[in-house]
């Protein structure tokens, strides 16, 4: 895998019991000067990690010194704990006894080793100067691993004995557009931050007039915005959360869907081997309109006891998530999304009883997919459906349905393996149980705007308009990664 590396400066402590805790990396803080032939600063933005780790589509190992022979703890047996709060990436581990690993646990204890490092691929990322000085600022990243080092500098020769492929040199972009000195601009590189920040909430509010606006009165919303929108839409619906995002392209984007043939199996001398063959079909993805409006009255702006414009714009956001997330397990592929229960080359598996559905029938659903796609599989249910399961138990009184707490949220687990509740899905496919990530692909075609309308109908009526939309596509691009369950 290519990765980049960056260390940090916090410290990791111990707690006894082979448990270690620190954090990993502070967001929204400059970084030492970094870059072997163009030098550049940079930070993570807040939210990058959280959204990282609740997209992962594989499990993060803590490791020592990067090594992937020494693995201490992982996310995979959840003795690796990660989460991102006001400050960064914090992280807690509880060292598998190994005699290695007993052995890391001690120079942690002693202080030998503190310093914590990150391996990443950065996803989307920008870039600006202040002050001369190339900044860049990474708004998405997949995280690989986390590690703890004694040295906060690594050998390239050390890197690649670990069979790391490490990005060692960053692409600068030639043309950065420098920020003025004068004070309206602000020259301060928290400053900046602050204000960037504060555009997301001043388009809820409907305060429009500094950002870049259309002929019909619509804010255009910036980039680092639009993350934070589809970020709350994706907190909203972990379907939609769980789906691989693609970048917007001119016209129609062809994605593969892969449909394979070969078979392998043993023959005797001189025979000749089954010929198979493996090919693509193809899955067009346009674009399909998604989104939401209200109105609402200048006397209810102006009564109501909460900043209900604020309000506005979260809501919008959090009811297209909502209807993305339909779209995606039910979508009929006219006007929305072409659905997962719908596709015709998804397995389905139906209900061993008459009406009342078993244990087994989970189990079962559970085997039929595919091993190489389990690890990152999650059950999707239907309320009512998940109401039925929460209620069974084990022959000693165990529920089979088990709930915790993973990174700061309460996730219910079945067979060890996350269960997301949904309103979408009908009685009749009451679960879908699969790797989402590598079964569905949406492709953002136009990013989120958000428009306060106040036009002369609007006027007259003495209200308001508040329109949420963008453009955008889905569609099943792995069949073998989901199956569902039909229920007869």
């Amino acid at each position: 895998m290519k990765m980049e590396l960056r260390q940090s400066q916090t410290q990791l402590t111990s707690d006894g019991e082979l448990l270690v805790k620190g954090y990993v990396n502070k967001t929204n803080t400059l970084s030492e000067m970094l870059g072997s032939t163009t030098k550049f600063k940079e930070k993570i933005a807040p939210g990058a990690f959280a959204k990282a780790i609740r997209n992962k589509s594989r499990e993060i190992d803590f490791l020592a010194e990067h090594d992937t022979k020494t693995v201490l703890a992982s996310t995979r047996n959840n003795s690796l704990l990660l989460k991102e709060n006001a400050e960064g990436l914090y992280m807690e581990a509880r060292i598998s006894p190994t005699s290695y690993g007993k052995d890391w646990h001690v120079l942690i204890s002693d202080g030998i080793v503190q310093s914590m490092s990150f391996g990443f691929r950065a996803i989307k990322d920008s870039w600006e100067k202040v002050e001369g000085v190339a900044i860049r600022t990474i708004h998405s990243l997949e995280l690989y691993e986390v590690s703890c080092v004694r040295s906060p500098a690594y050998m390239s020769s050390s890197i690649s004995a670990r069979g790391i492929d490490v990005i060692e040199n960053i692409s600068v972009p030639k043309e950065i557009s420098e920020c003025s000195n004068n004070k309206k601009e602000r020259n301060n590189m928290m400053e900046i931050t602050e204000k960037r920040n504060n555009e997301f909430e001043q388009i809820l509010k409907g305060e429009t007039r500094s950002l870049q606006m259309t002929a019909q009165a619509g804010a255009i919303i910036p980039q680092n915005v639009h993350d934070e929108i589809i970020l709350k839409m994706e907190e909203t619906s972990p379907v939609f959360a769980k789906a691989r995002k693609l970048q917007s392209v001119a016209g129609t984007l062809r994605v593969a869907r892969e449909n394979d043939g070969v078979v392998a199996g043993f023959v005797g001398e001189g025979e000749a081997l089954t010929e198979g063959q493996i090919g693509f079909e193809y899955v067009d993805l346009k674009q399909k309109r998604v989104g939401a409006a209200v109105s609402l009255s200048n006397q209810l702006i102006n009564d109501s006891a909460v900043n209900i414009q604020d309000y506005v714009g979260s809501l919008l956001a959090r009811r297209t998530g909502k209807a993305i997330e339909k779209s995606i397990l039910v979508g009929t592929g006219n006007t929305e999304f072409a659905g997962i229960i719908n596709d015709a080359d998804i397995q389905a598996v139906p209900t061993t009883g008459t009406g009342a559905v078993l244990l087994d029938d989970l189990q079962t659903l559970y085997l039929t997919i595919h091993p190489d796609f389990l690890n990152g599989s999650s059950f999707t249910m239907s309320r009512k459906f998940f109401n039925t399961i929460a209620k069974l138990k084990d022959n000693d009184g165990h529920f089979y349905l088990q709930m915790g707490v993973v990174n700061g949220a309460v996730q219910y687990t079945l067979f060890g393996l996350p269960v997301d509740i949904t309103d979408a899905l009908p009685a009749s496919t009451p679960v879908i149980f699969g790797n989402i990530t590598e079964a569905y692909n949406v492709m953002i075609k136009q990013e989120a705007k958000l428009q306060e309308i106040n036009d002369t109908t609007m006027a007259l009526k003495g209200a308001k308009m508040f329109l949420f939309d963008f453009y955008a596509d889905g569609a099943v691009v792995n069949p073998q990664a989901v199956v569902k369950l039909t229920v007869s």
